[in-house]
């Protein structure tokens, strides 16, 4: 565990460092949280979302001392928090940050940045973003299933694939192709390494170079062209609590012989 752990804590400074953000904590048993992450963490906490719905949370490890995202060291998952929203039109996201609310169906305070961190130390490996030119590429990378868990009108915990919450415009059917960690780029921003898609570009399902998680086939991002709408009657109430689980589809170790 304490390798794991070291591993977790190495991938997640050097994404938040070349990203410019400065150290991402992990949070520890004893009382080490680091108070020199806590001031590098400069904006205000995100809004207290309950504890996330997963069903072992001692499993966890906190990727950030204030936002809601953490790693499971037993699953190899990463598990972060948001909540639904009601995009004015066609999607351009599964998942978003605040401000861009109107073409996603959840949005979330947890910056893409430390979810590619995370994704990294449970063993996945990022790809390349779509490419456009000279010829259409699309996004590649370690396979991510995603599942989101909410609670329902009476209380209990509800489950779903977050391609339930999508559904194809023209065939009214729900998207069935998972994601792929292309994870995004990085640019230069006054000496700074900026990683892009921290402005936003998250969980795309139209394609987007700068996106962290892409799907794996063409999807145009115009809004004329755009193919995919929440799905009516499935996506909870506006403003619902969200968990998302983001399960890589990793390769199987192979079985050490019986001697």
């Amino acid at each position: 565990m304490r390798r794991w752990l070291g591993t977790v804590m190495r991938v997640c400074y050097w994404v938040s460092m070349m990203a410019g953000l400065g150290p991402v904590a992990v949070a520890q048993d004893e009382p080490a949280a680091s108070a020199k992450a806590e001031a590098a963490a400069d904006e205000p906490p995100p809004r207290d979302l309950g504890p996330p719905l997963v069903d072992h949370p001692e499993n966890l490890k906190r990727l950030h001392p204030k936002q809601p995202v953490w790693v499971d060291s037993q699953q190899k998952a990463v598990v972060f928090q948001g909540e639904t929203c009601r995009a004015s039109y066609a999607l351009e996201f599964l998942v978003t940050m605040p401000g861009r609310e109107y073409e996603a169906v959840i949005v979330t305070q947890v910056r893409p940045s430390i979810v590619h961190a995370g994704l990294m130390a449970v063993g996945a490996q990022p790809g390349s973003p779509v490419q456009f030119l000279p010829k259409f590429e699309p996004a590649s990378g370690t396979e991510i299933e995603i599942e989101v868990r909410w609670k329902g009108a009476r209380g209990g915990v509800e489950k779903a694939r977050a391609q339930d919450w999508i559904r194809d415009i023209k065939t009214q059917k729900a998207l069935e192709l998972n994601w792929v960690f292309a994870g995004s780029k990085f640019s230069d921003d006054d000496g700074k390494r900026v990683y892009q898609a921290d402005f936003g570009d998250f969980i795309s399902v139209a394609n987007v170079p700068i996106a962290t998680l892409d799907l794996p086939i063409r999807s145009l991002s115009d809004l004329d062209s755009r193919q995919f709408e929440g799905f009516p009657g499935r996506v909870p109430p506006q403003g619902t609590p969200v968990t998302l689980i983001l399960n890589p589809k990793l390769p199987q170790r192979p079985k050490s012989p019986k001697p």
